[in-house]
């Protein structure tokens, strides 16, 4: 994915934690600080917007999507856009940090996130009287669950760990990890065997889980200090299936987000014999897009697109005025410009002389994008393919 120029660039993701120690000072997290990609903090637990505290468990999640520090260390998606949200409270377990997870997902459905990733689960809590039980991973019972569906809903890819419980006498995934429409990750070894901690599907109403499988055993993560460690747990697939998703969707960004799911699932390990230990089995970033793009595969190319990328800024923005940057490969032609929704929907359409400029406005005539997310599609109308960029309004 990286070696094809794809780095997460112009991608928003959520991540949902326990809390970012060190996230704001590590050497291999500051790309994303110094270049302003951490867009948004929400601490839903002590409320107001203090993250770079608590618990390091999400320290080292985000080090597996945003890191980057070169001979040293990379993540999945290290150019991507950072919404850092504290969700769990370690100190003790309740159906509140469901609560927490569900306005968190609000908040990303705000914020125009496209990718939310959740290590966390829930079965037992303090109050042994509203532990769930196994009947209820129906995907439709738990709130955080229900949560995930709605955000599956509103068009974001969820992922979400499927739990380390494989070698317990609850053997099964979590909460929200039964939820419908999102991707549920088990873990696997550097050997690619199924890791033994790593939760077990179906869900109560017989639905496949997990989905896909990822690296989590011996993974490396950041320390809040900074020095990288190794860890076990679907804490670790999780995140570093989530970068690879953002960097699937950057490189596709014409489809939905279940469109991306399925893409991811058809091209896994195991798609022609999905089980529920594995799901489809380890996701395959090459394979996945070669289906899409069976005339042009990913093997055939060499190295990353030359020159900047197509963008539209300012991005995030609240206003309505927006530029686009054109790349060399657009400039002095005559173009044609659409904005659709997340959903799809045609926006509006402009129509551009050519010209040698690299900026030009974006101008979509009678009406104000409400907020969220944006496709900016631009082709040449003497022909040719056209190019993306998402941006969004919030």
């Amino acid at each position: 994915m990286h070696d094809a120029g794809y780095r997460g660039e112009g991608m928003q993701i959520a991540i949902f934690d326990a809390g970012f120690p060190g996230a704001n000072q590590i050497t291999a997290l500051q790309n994303i600080q110094t270049q302003s990609r951490v867009a948004s903090t929400r601490n839903f637990v002590d409320g107001g917007r203090s993250v770079y505290l608590r618990n390091g468990h999400g320290t080292a999640c985000l080090s597996l999507i945003g890191g980057e520090l070169p001979g040293y260390y990379v993540g999945t998606a290290p150019r991507a856009t950072f919404h850092l949200c504290i969700t769990e409270d370690v100190d003790s377990e309740s159906p509140m940090e469901e609560a927490n997870w569900l306005a968190a997902a609000e908040y990303a459905d705000s914020a125009g996130v496209d990718v939310i990733s959740s290590s966390l689960g829930y079965n037992t809590f303090d109050d042994a009287a509203l532990s769930h039980t196994y009947a209820q991973l129906n995907g439709r019972t738990a709130i955080a669950s229900l949560a995930a569906l709605g955000a599956a809903r509103a068009g974001m890819v969820v992922v979400n760990s499927a739990g380390n419980d494989g070698n317990n006498s609850w053997h099964y995934i979590g909460v929200p990890a039964d939820a419908d429409s999102i991707i549920t990750v088990g873990a696997v070894d550097s050997l690619r065997n199924h890791a033994g901690f790593s939760s077990y599907g179906p869900t109560a109403d017989g639905r496949l889980k997990p989905t896909l499988a990822s690296m989590g055993v011996a993974s490396a993560v950041l320390a809040p200090s900074g020095v990288a460690v190794r860890g076990n747990g679907t804490s670790y697939a999780c995140p570093e299936l989530a970068g690879l998703v953002a960097g699937f969707w950057q490189a596709n960004p014409t489809l939905t987000a279940q469109q991306v799911i399925a893409a991811l699932e058809a091209g896994a390990s195991q798609a022609q014999n999905p089980d529920n230990t594995l799901g489809y089995g380890i996701v395959d970033f090459k394979a996945a897009y070669n289906l899409l793009h069976p005339g042009a595969p990913l093997a055939a190319k060499t190295a990353a697109p030359a020159g900047e990328p197509l963008a539209v800024f300012p991005n995030p923005s609240h206003l309505d005025e927006l530029m686009l940057a054109l790349p060399a490969s657009l400039r002095g032609q005559a173009l044609r410009v659409r904005v659709r929704d997340s959903k799809g929907a045609l926006i509006g359409e402009q129509l551009l002389p050519a010209s040698p400029a690299a900026t030009v406005p974006l101008r979509l005539p009678g009406r104000a994008l409400a907020p969220g997310t944006y496709l900016c599609a631009v082709q040449p109308l003497a022909g040719g393919p056209a190019q993306t960029a998402r941006f969004i309004r919030q």
